[in-house]
């Protein structure tokens, strides 16, 4: 049914106050400026990974492939890991494509074994680390943060 007369009201609307207008209120500003994370990069230390054998080596899992192989950032927030930022450069372990992932993305193990994985490989690289006269200075100080001893 198409209609041709525009809709009339039967009783007029009723009267009220306007709205009152205002001021949005903004959210109240820091009185101190927040203190800046200082994350520890290295992309010399990140680049040693390539073409090194795969230290988070986990049975039944690793590929062995080499040419895979990157550092493998650790998921743990003593090391610096929060939210979107990445742990320390220095806390990286060595770990092939299949590896990573299982670590990364994988739903198989829990947390606690996939800590236990990692720590493991952590380990290895940085003795090869270290054996290569690699480790650097600053890499030292993070671990013993963490850690506190030096092995």
């Amino acid at each position: 049914m198409l209609r041709t007369s525009t809709l009339k009201r039967s009783t007029p609307l009723r009267a009220k106050a306007p709205m009152k207008r205002g001021t949005a209120k903004l959210p109240a500003k820091r009185k101190t400026a927040r203190s800046t994370k200082t994350m520890y990069r290295n992309l010399a230390l990140l680049k040693l990974a390539e073409g090194m054998p795969c230290k988070l080596a986990i049975p039944g899992v690793c590929c062995g492939d080499v040419t895979t192989v990157v550092a493998c950032h650790s998921n743990q927030s003593r090391h610096g890991k929060a939210g979107w930022l990445k742990a320390h450069d220095w806390a990286t372990a060595w770990g092939c494509q299949t590896c990573h992932h299982y670590i990364d993305q994988s739903r198989i193990p829990s947390y606690e074994e996939k800590v236990a994985l990692w720590e493991a490989g952590f380990m290895e690289t940085r003795l090869s680390l270290i054996v290569l006269g690699k480790w650097p200075y600053e890499a030292e100080i993070g671990y013993m943060a963490v850690y506190g001893a030096s092995a």
